[in-house]
């Protein structure tokens, strides 16, 4: 569509660094650092991205960047935001797409990936699966 964005962008609320080796992902996960970040507590496991979650973003019509609190606060100064969150740019403008407030509402990982996907296509994430169910 012509209001495609230019990227996905998805904000951890974790210092940068949280992802460097999987060693630390699993010490940092145990020691409950990304307790705090609904972002990392659904879209990771202890080995990595959770494959659903990684092939969701793969489906995207757009490049999606990963960035850590303090990175994002680096590139956009002027934009203000609680973390964890996911935003769209357009032509460098930026849109909340999912707010920290209705990540904490989600259940799971199944849950972000539909709500995501209702807000960055405006359909539902169902009607995007093979129809093998009719209610």
């Amino acid at each position: 569509t012509m209001n495609q964005p230019d990227r996905i962008l998805l904000v951890y609320n974790a210092e940068s660094g949280l992802f460097n080796a999987l060693n630390d992902w699993v010490q940092k996960a145990f020691s409950g650092e990304c307790r705090g970040c609904r972002l990392c507590h659904f879209t990771y496991g202890l080995n990595g991205m959770r494959r659903p979650w990684k092939e969701f973003i793969e489906s995207l019509p757009c490049p999606a960047t990963f960035l850590y609190r303090a990175e994002f606060q680096k590139t956009y100064p002027d934009f203000e935001s609680a973390f964890p969150a996911i935003f769209t740019e357009r032509a460098g403008k930026l849109e909340q797409l999912v707010s920290t407030e209705e990540l904490a509402e989600l259940e799971n990982l199944t849950e972000l990936i539909e709500f995501t996907c209702d807000r960055f296509f405006g359909v539902d994430y169902q009607t995007l699966l093979p129809d093998d169910s009719s209610k």
